[in-house]
């Protein structure tokens, strides 16, 4: 178990987009974002994989591993707020899409994106055993896109983080990869349908976890508490077999 969770929330400063769907020649981005591509934008995989890539195939179950990313840890990220906007390009602008739609007369092709906008708002945690100095600006998304990052360490077992066993179902705060989570522990979810893995948001969970106490630098009320499920780690929640 990590020794140490990070709170954090996360601005965007331009528009982010990837291709959660694709509805013929309208791309949709979803206002959840995975923990694979934060994990990256984070620079906790170590040492960094190559930008340029030749083959298009993602390598998530072998840069994943302890060996690489170490004790961290981190969630997906579910909305504090999100705002869209949409832009209309031409389908001859290759990095939109990967396959080129066929058009037997000379015209143009357009297509149209929903990209999440400027001021929109994210939440996740990351978890380490120790309390590293995580990056104030990343960017992410297939257009590189900017974010702040702001955080705050917890020491786990702590006064105001709590650990804590949840016999009956509790609202998680955190979206969860259930690759990553064991799924006895899952009593109830709603499915986010997006690649690279679906995730799930709202989930009520049972075991192990960390009870955060309200923070007044991240605006809480003081009623306010949090459950983050302890025990997660990268596919830790499948069976792999090769």
């Amino acid at each position: 178990m990590a020794t140490f969770i990070a709170r954090c929330q996360m601005t965007l400063h331009d528009n982010l987009y990837y291709a959660s769907h694709e509805f013929g020649r309208f791309y949709e981005t979803e206002k959840y974002l995975h923990n694979y591509g934060l994990t990256y934008a984070l620079g906790l995989v170590r040492p960094a994989p190559s930008y340029f890539n030749a083959s298009q195939e993602p390598r998530y179950l072998e840069e994943l591993q302890r060996e690489r990313v170490g004790s961290y840890y981190v969630t997906p990220a579910h909305p504090l707020r999100a705002d869209f906007v949409f832009v209309t390009f031409k389908m001859a602008t290759i990095p939109y899409y990967s396959k080129a739609t066929r058009d037997s007369t000379n015209r143009v092709a357009y297509g149209r994106a929903k990209e999440l906008a400027p001021g929109s708002m994210f939440e996740f945690f990351v978890f380490a055993d120790e309390q590293g100095q995580l990056p104030t600006w990343i960017r992410l998304g297939k257009w590189m896109a900017k974010a702040e990052v702001t955080y705050k360490w917890y020491e786990i077992g702590s006064a105001v983080a709590k650990i804590v066993e949840l016999k009956q179902p509790q609202l998680a705060a955190c979206t969860i990869n259930p690759l990553d989570f064991p799924r006895d522990r899952l009593s109830a979810f709603d499915i986010v349908v997006m690649p690279p893995a679906s995730l799930l948001s709202n989930p009520r969970v049972t075991g192990p976890c960390c009870k955060l106490a309200a923070d007044g630098s991240f605006g809480d009320r003081k009623q306010d508490e949090r459950y983050i499920p302890l025990h997660m780690s990268y596919f830790g929640g499948e069976v792999i077999t090769k």
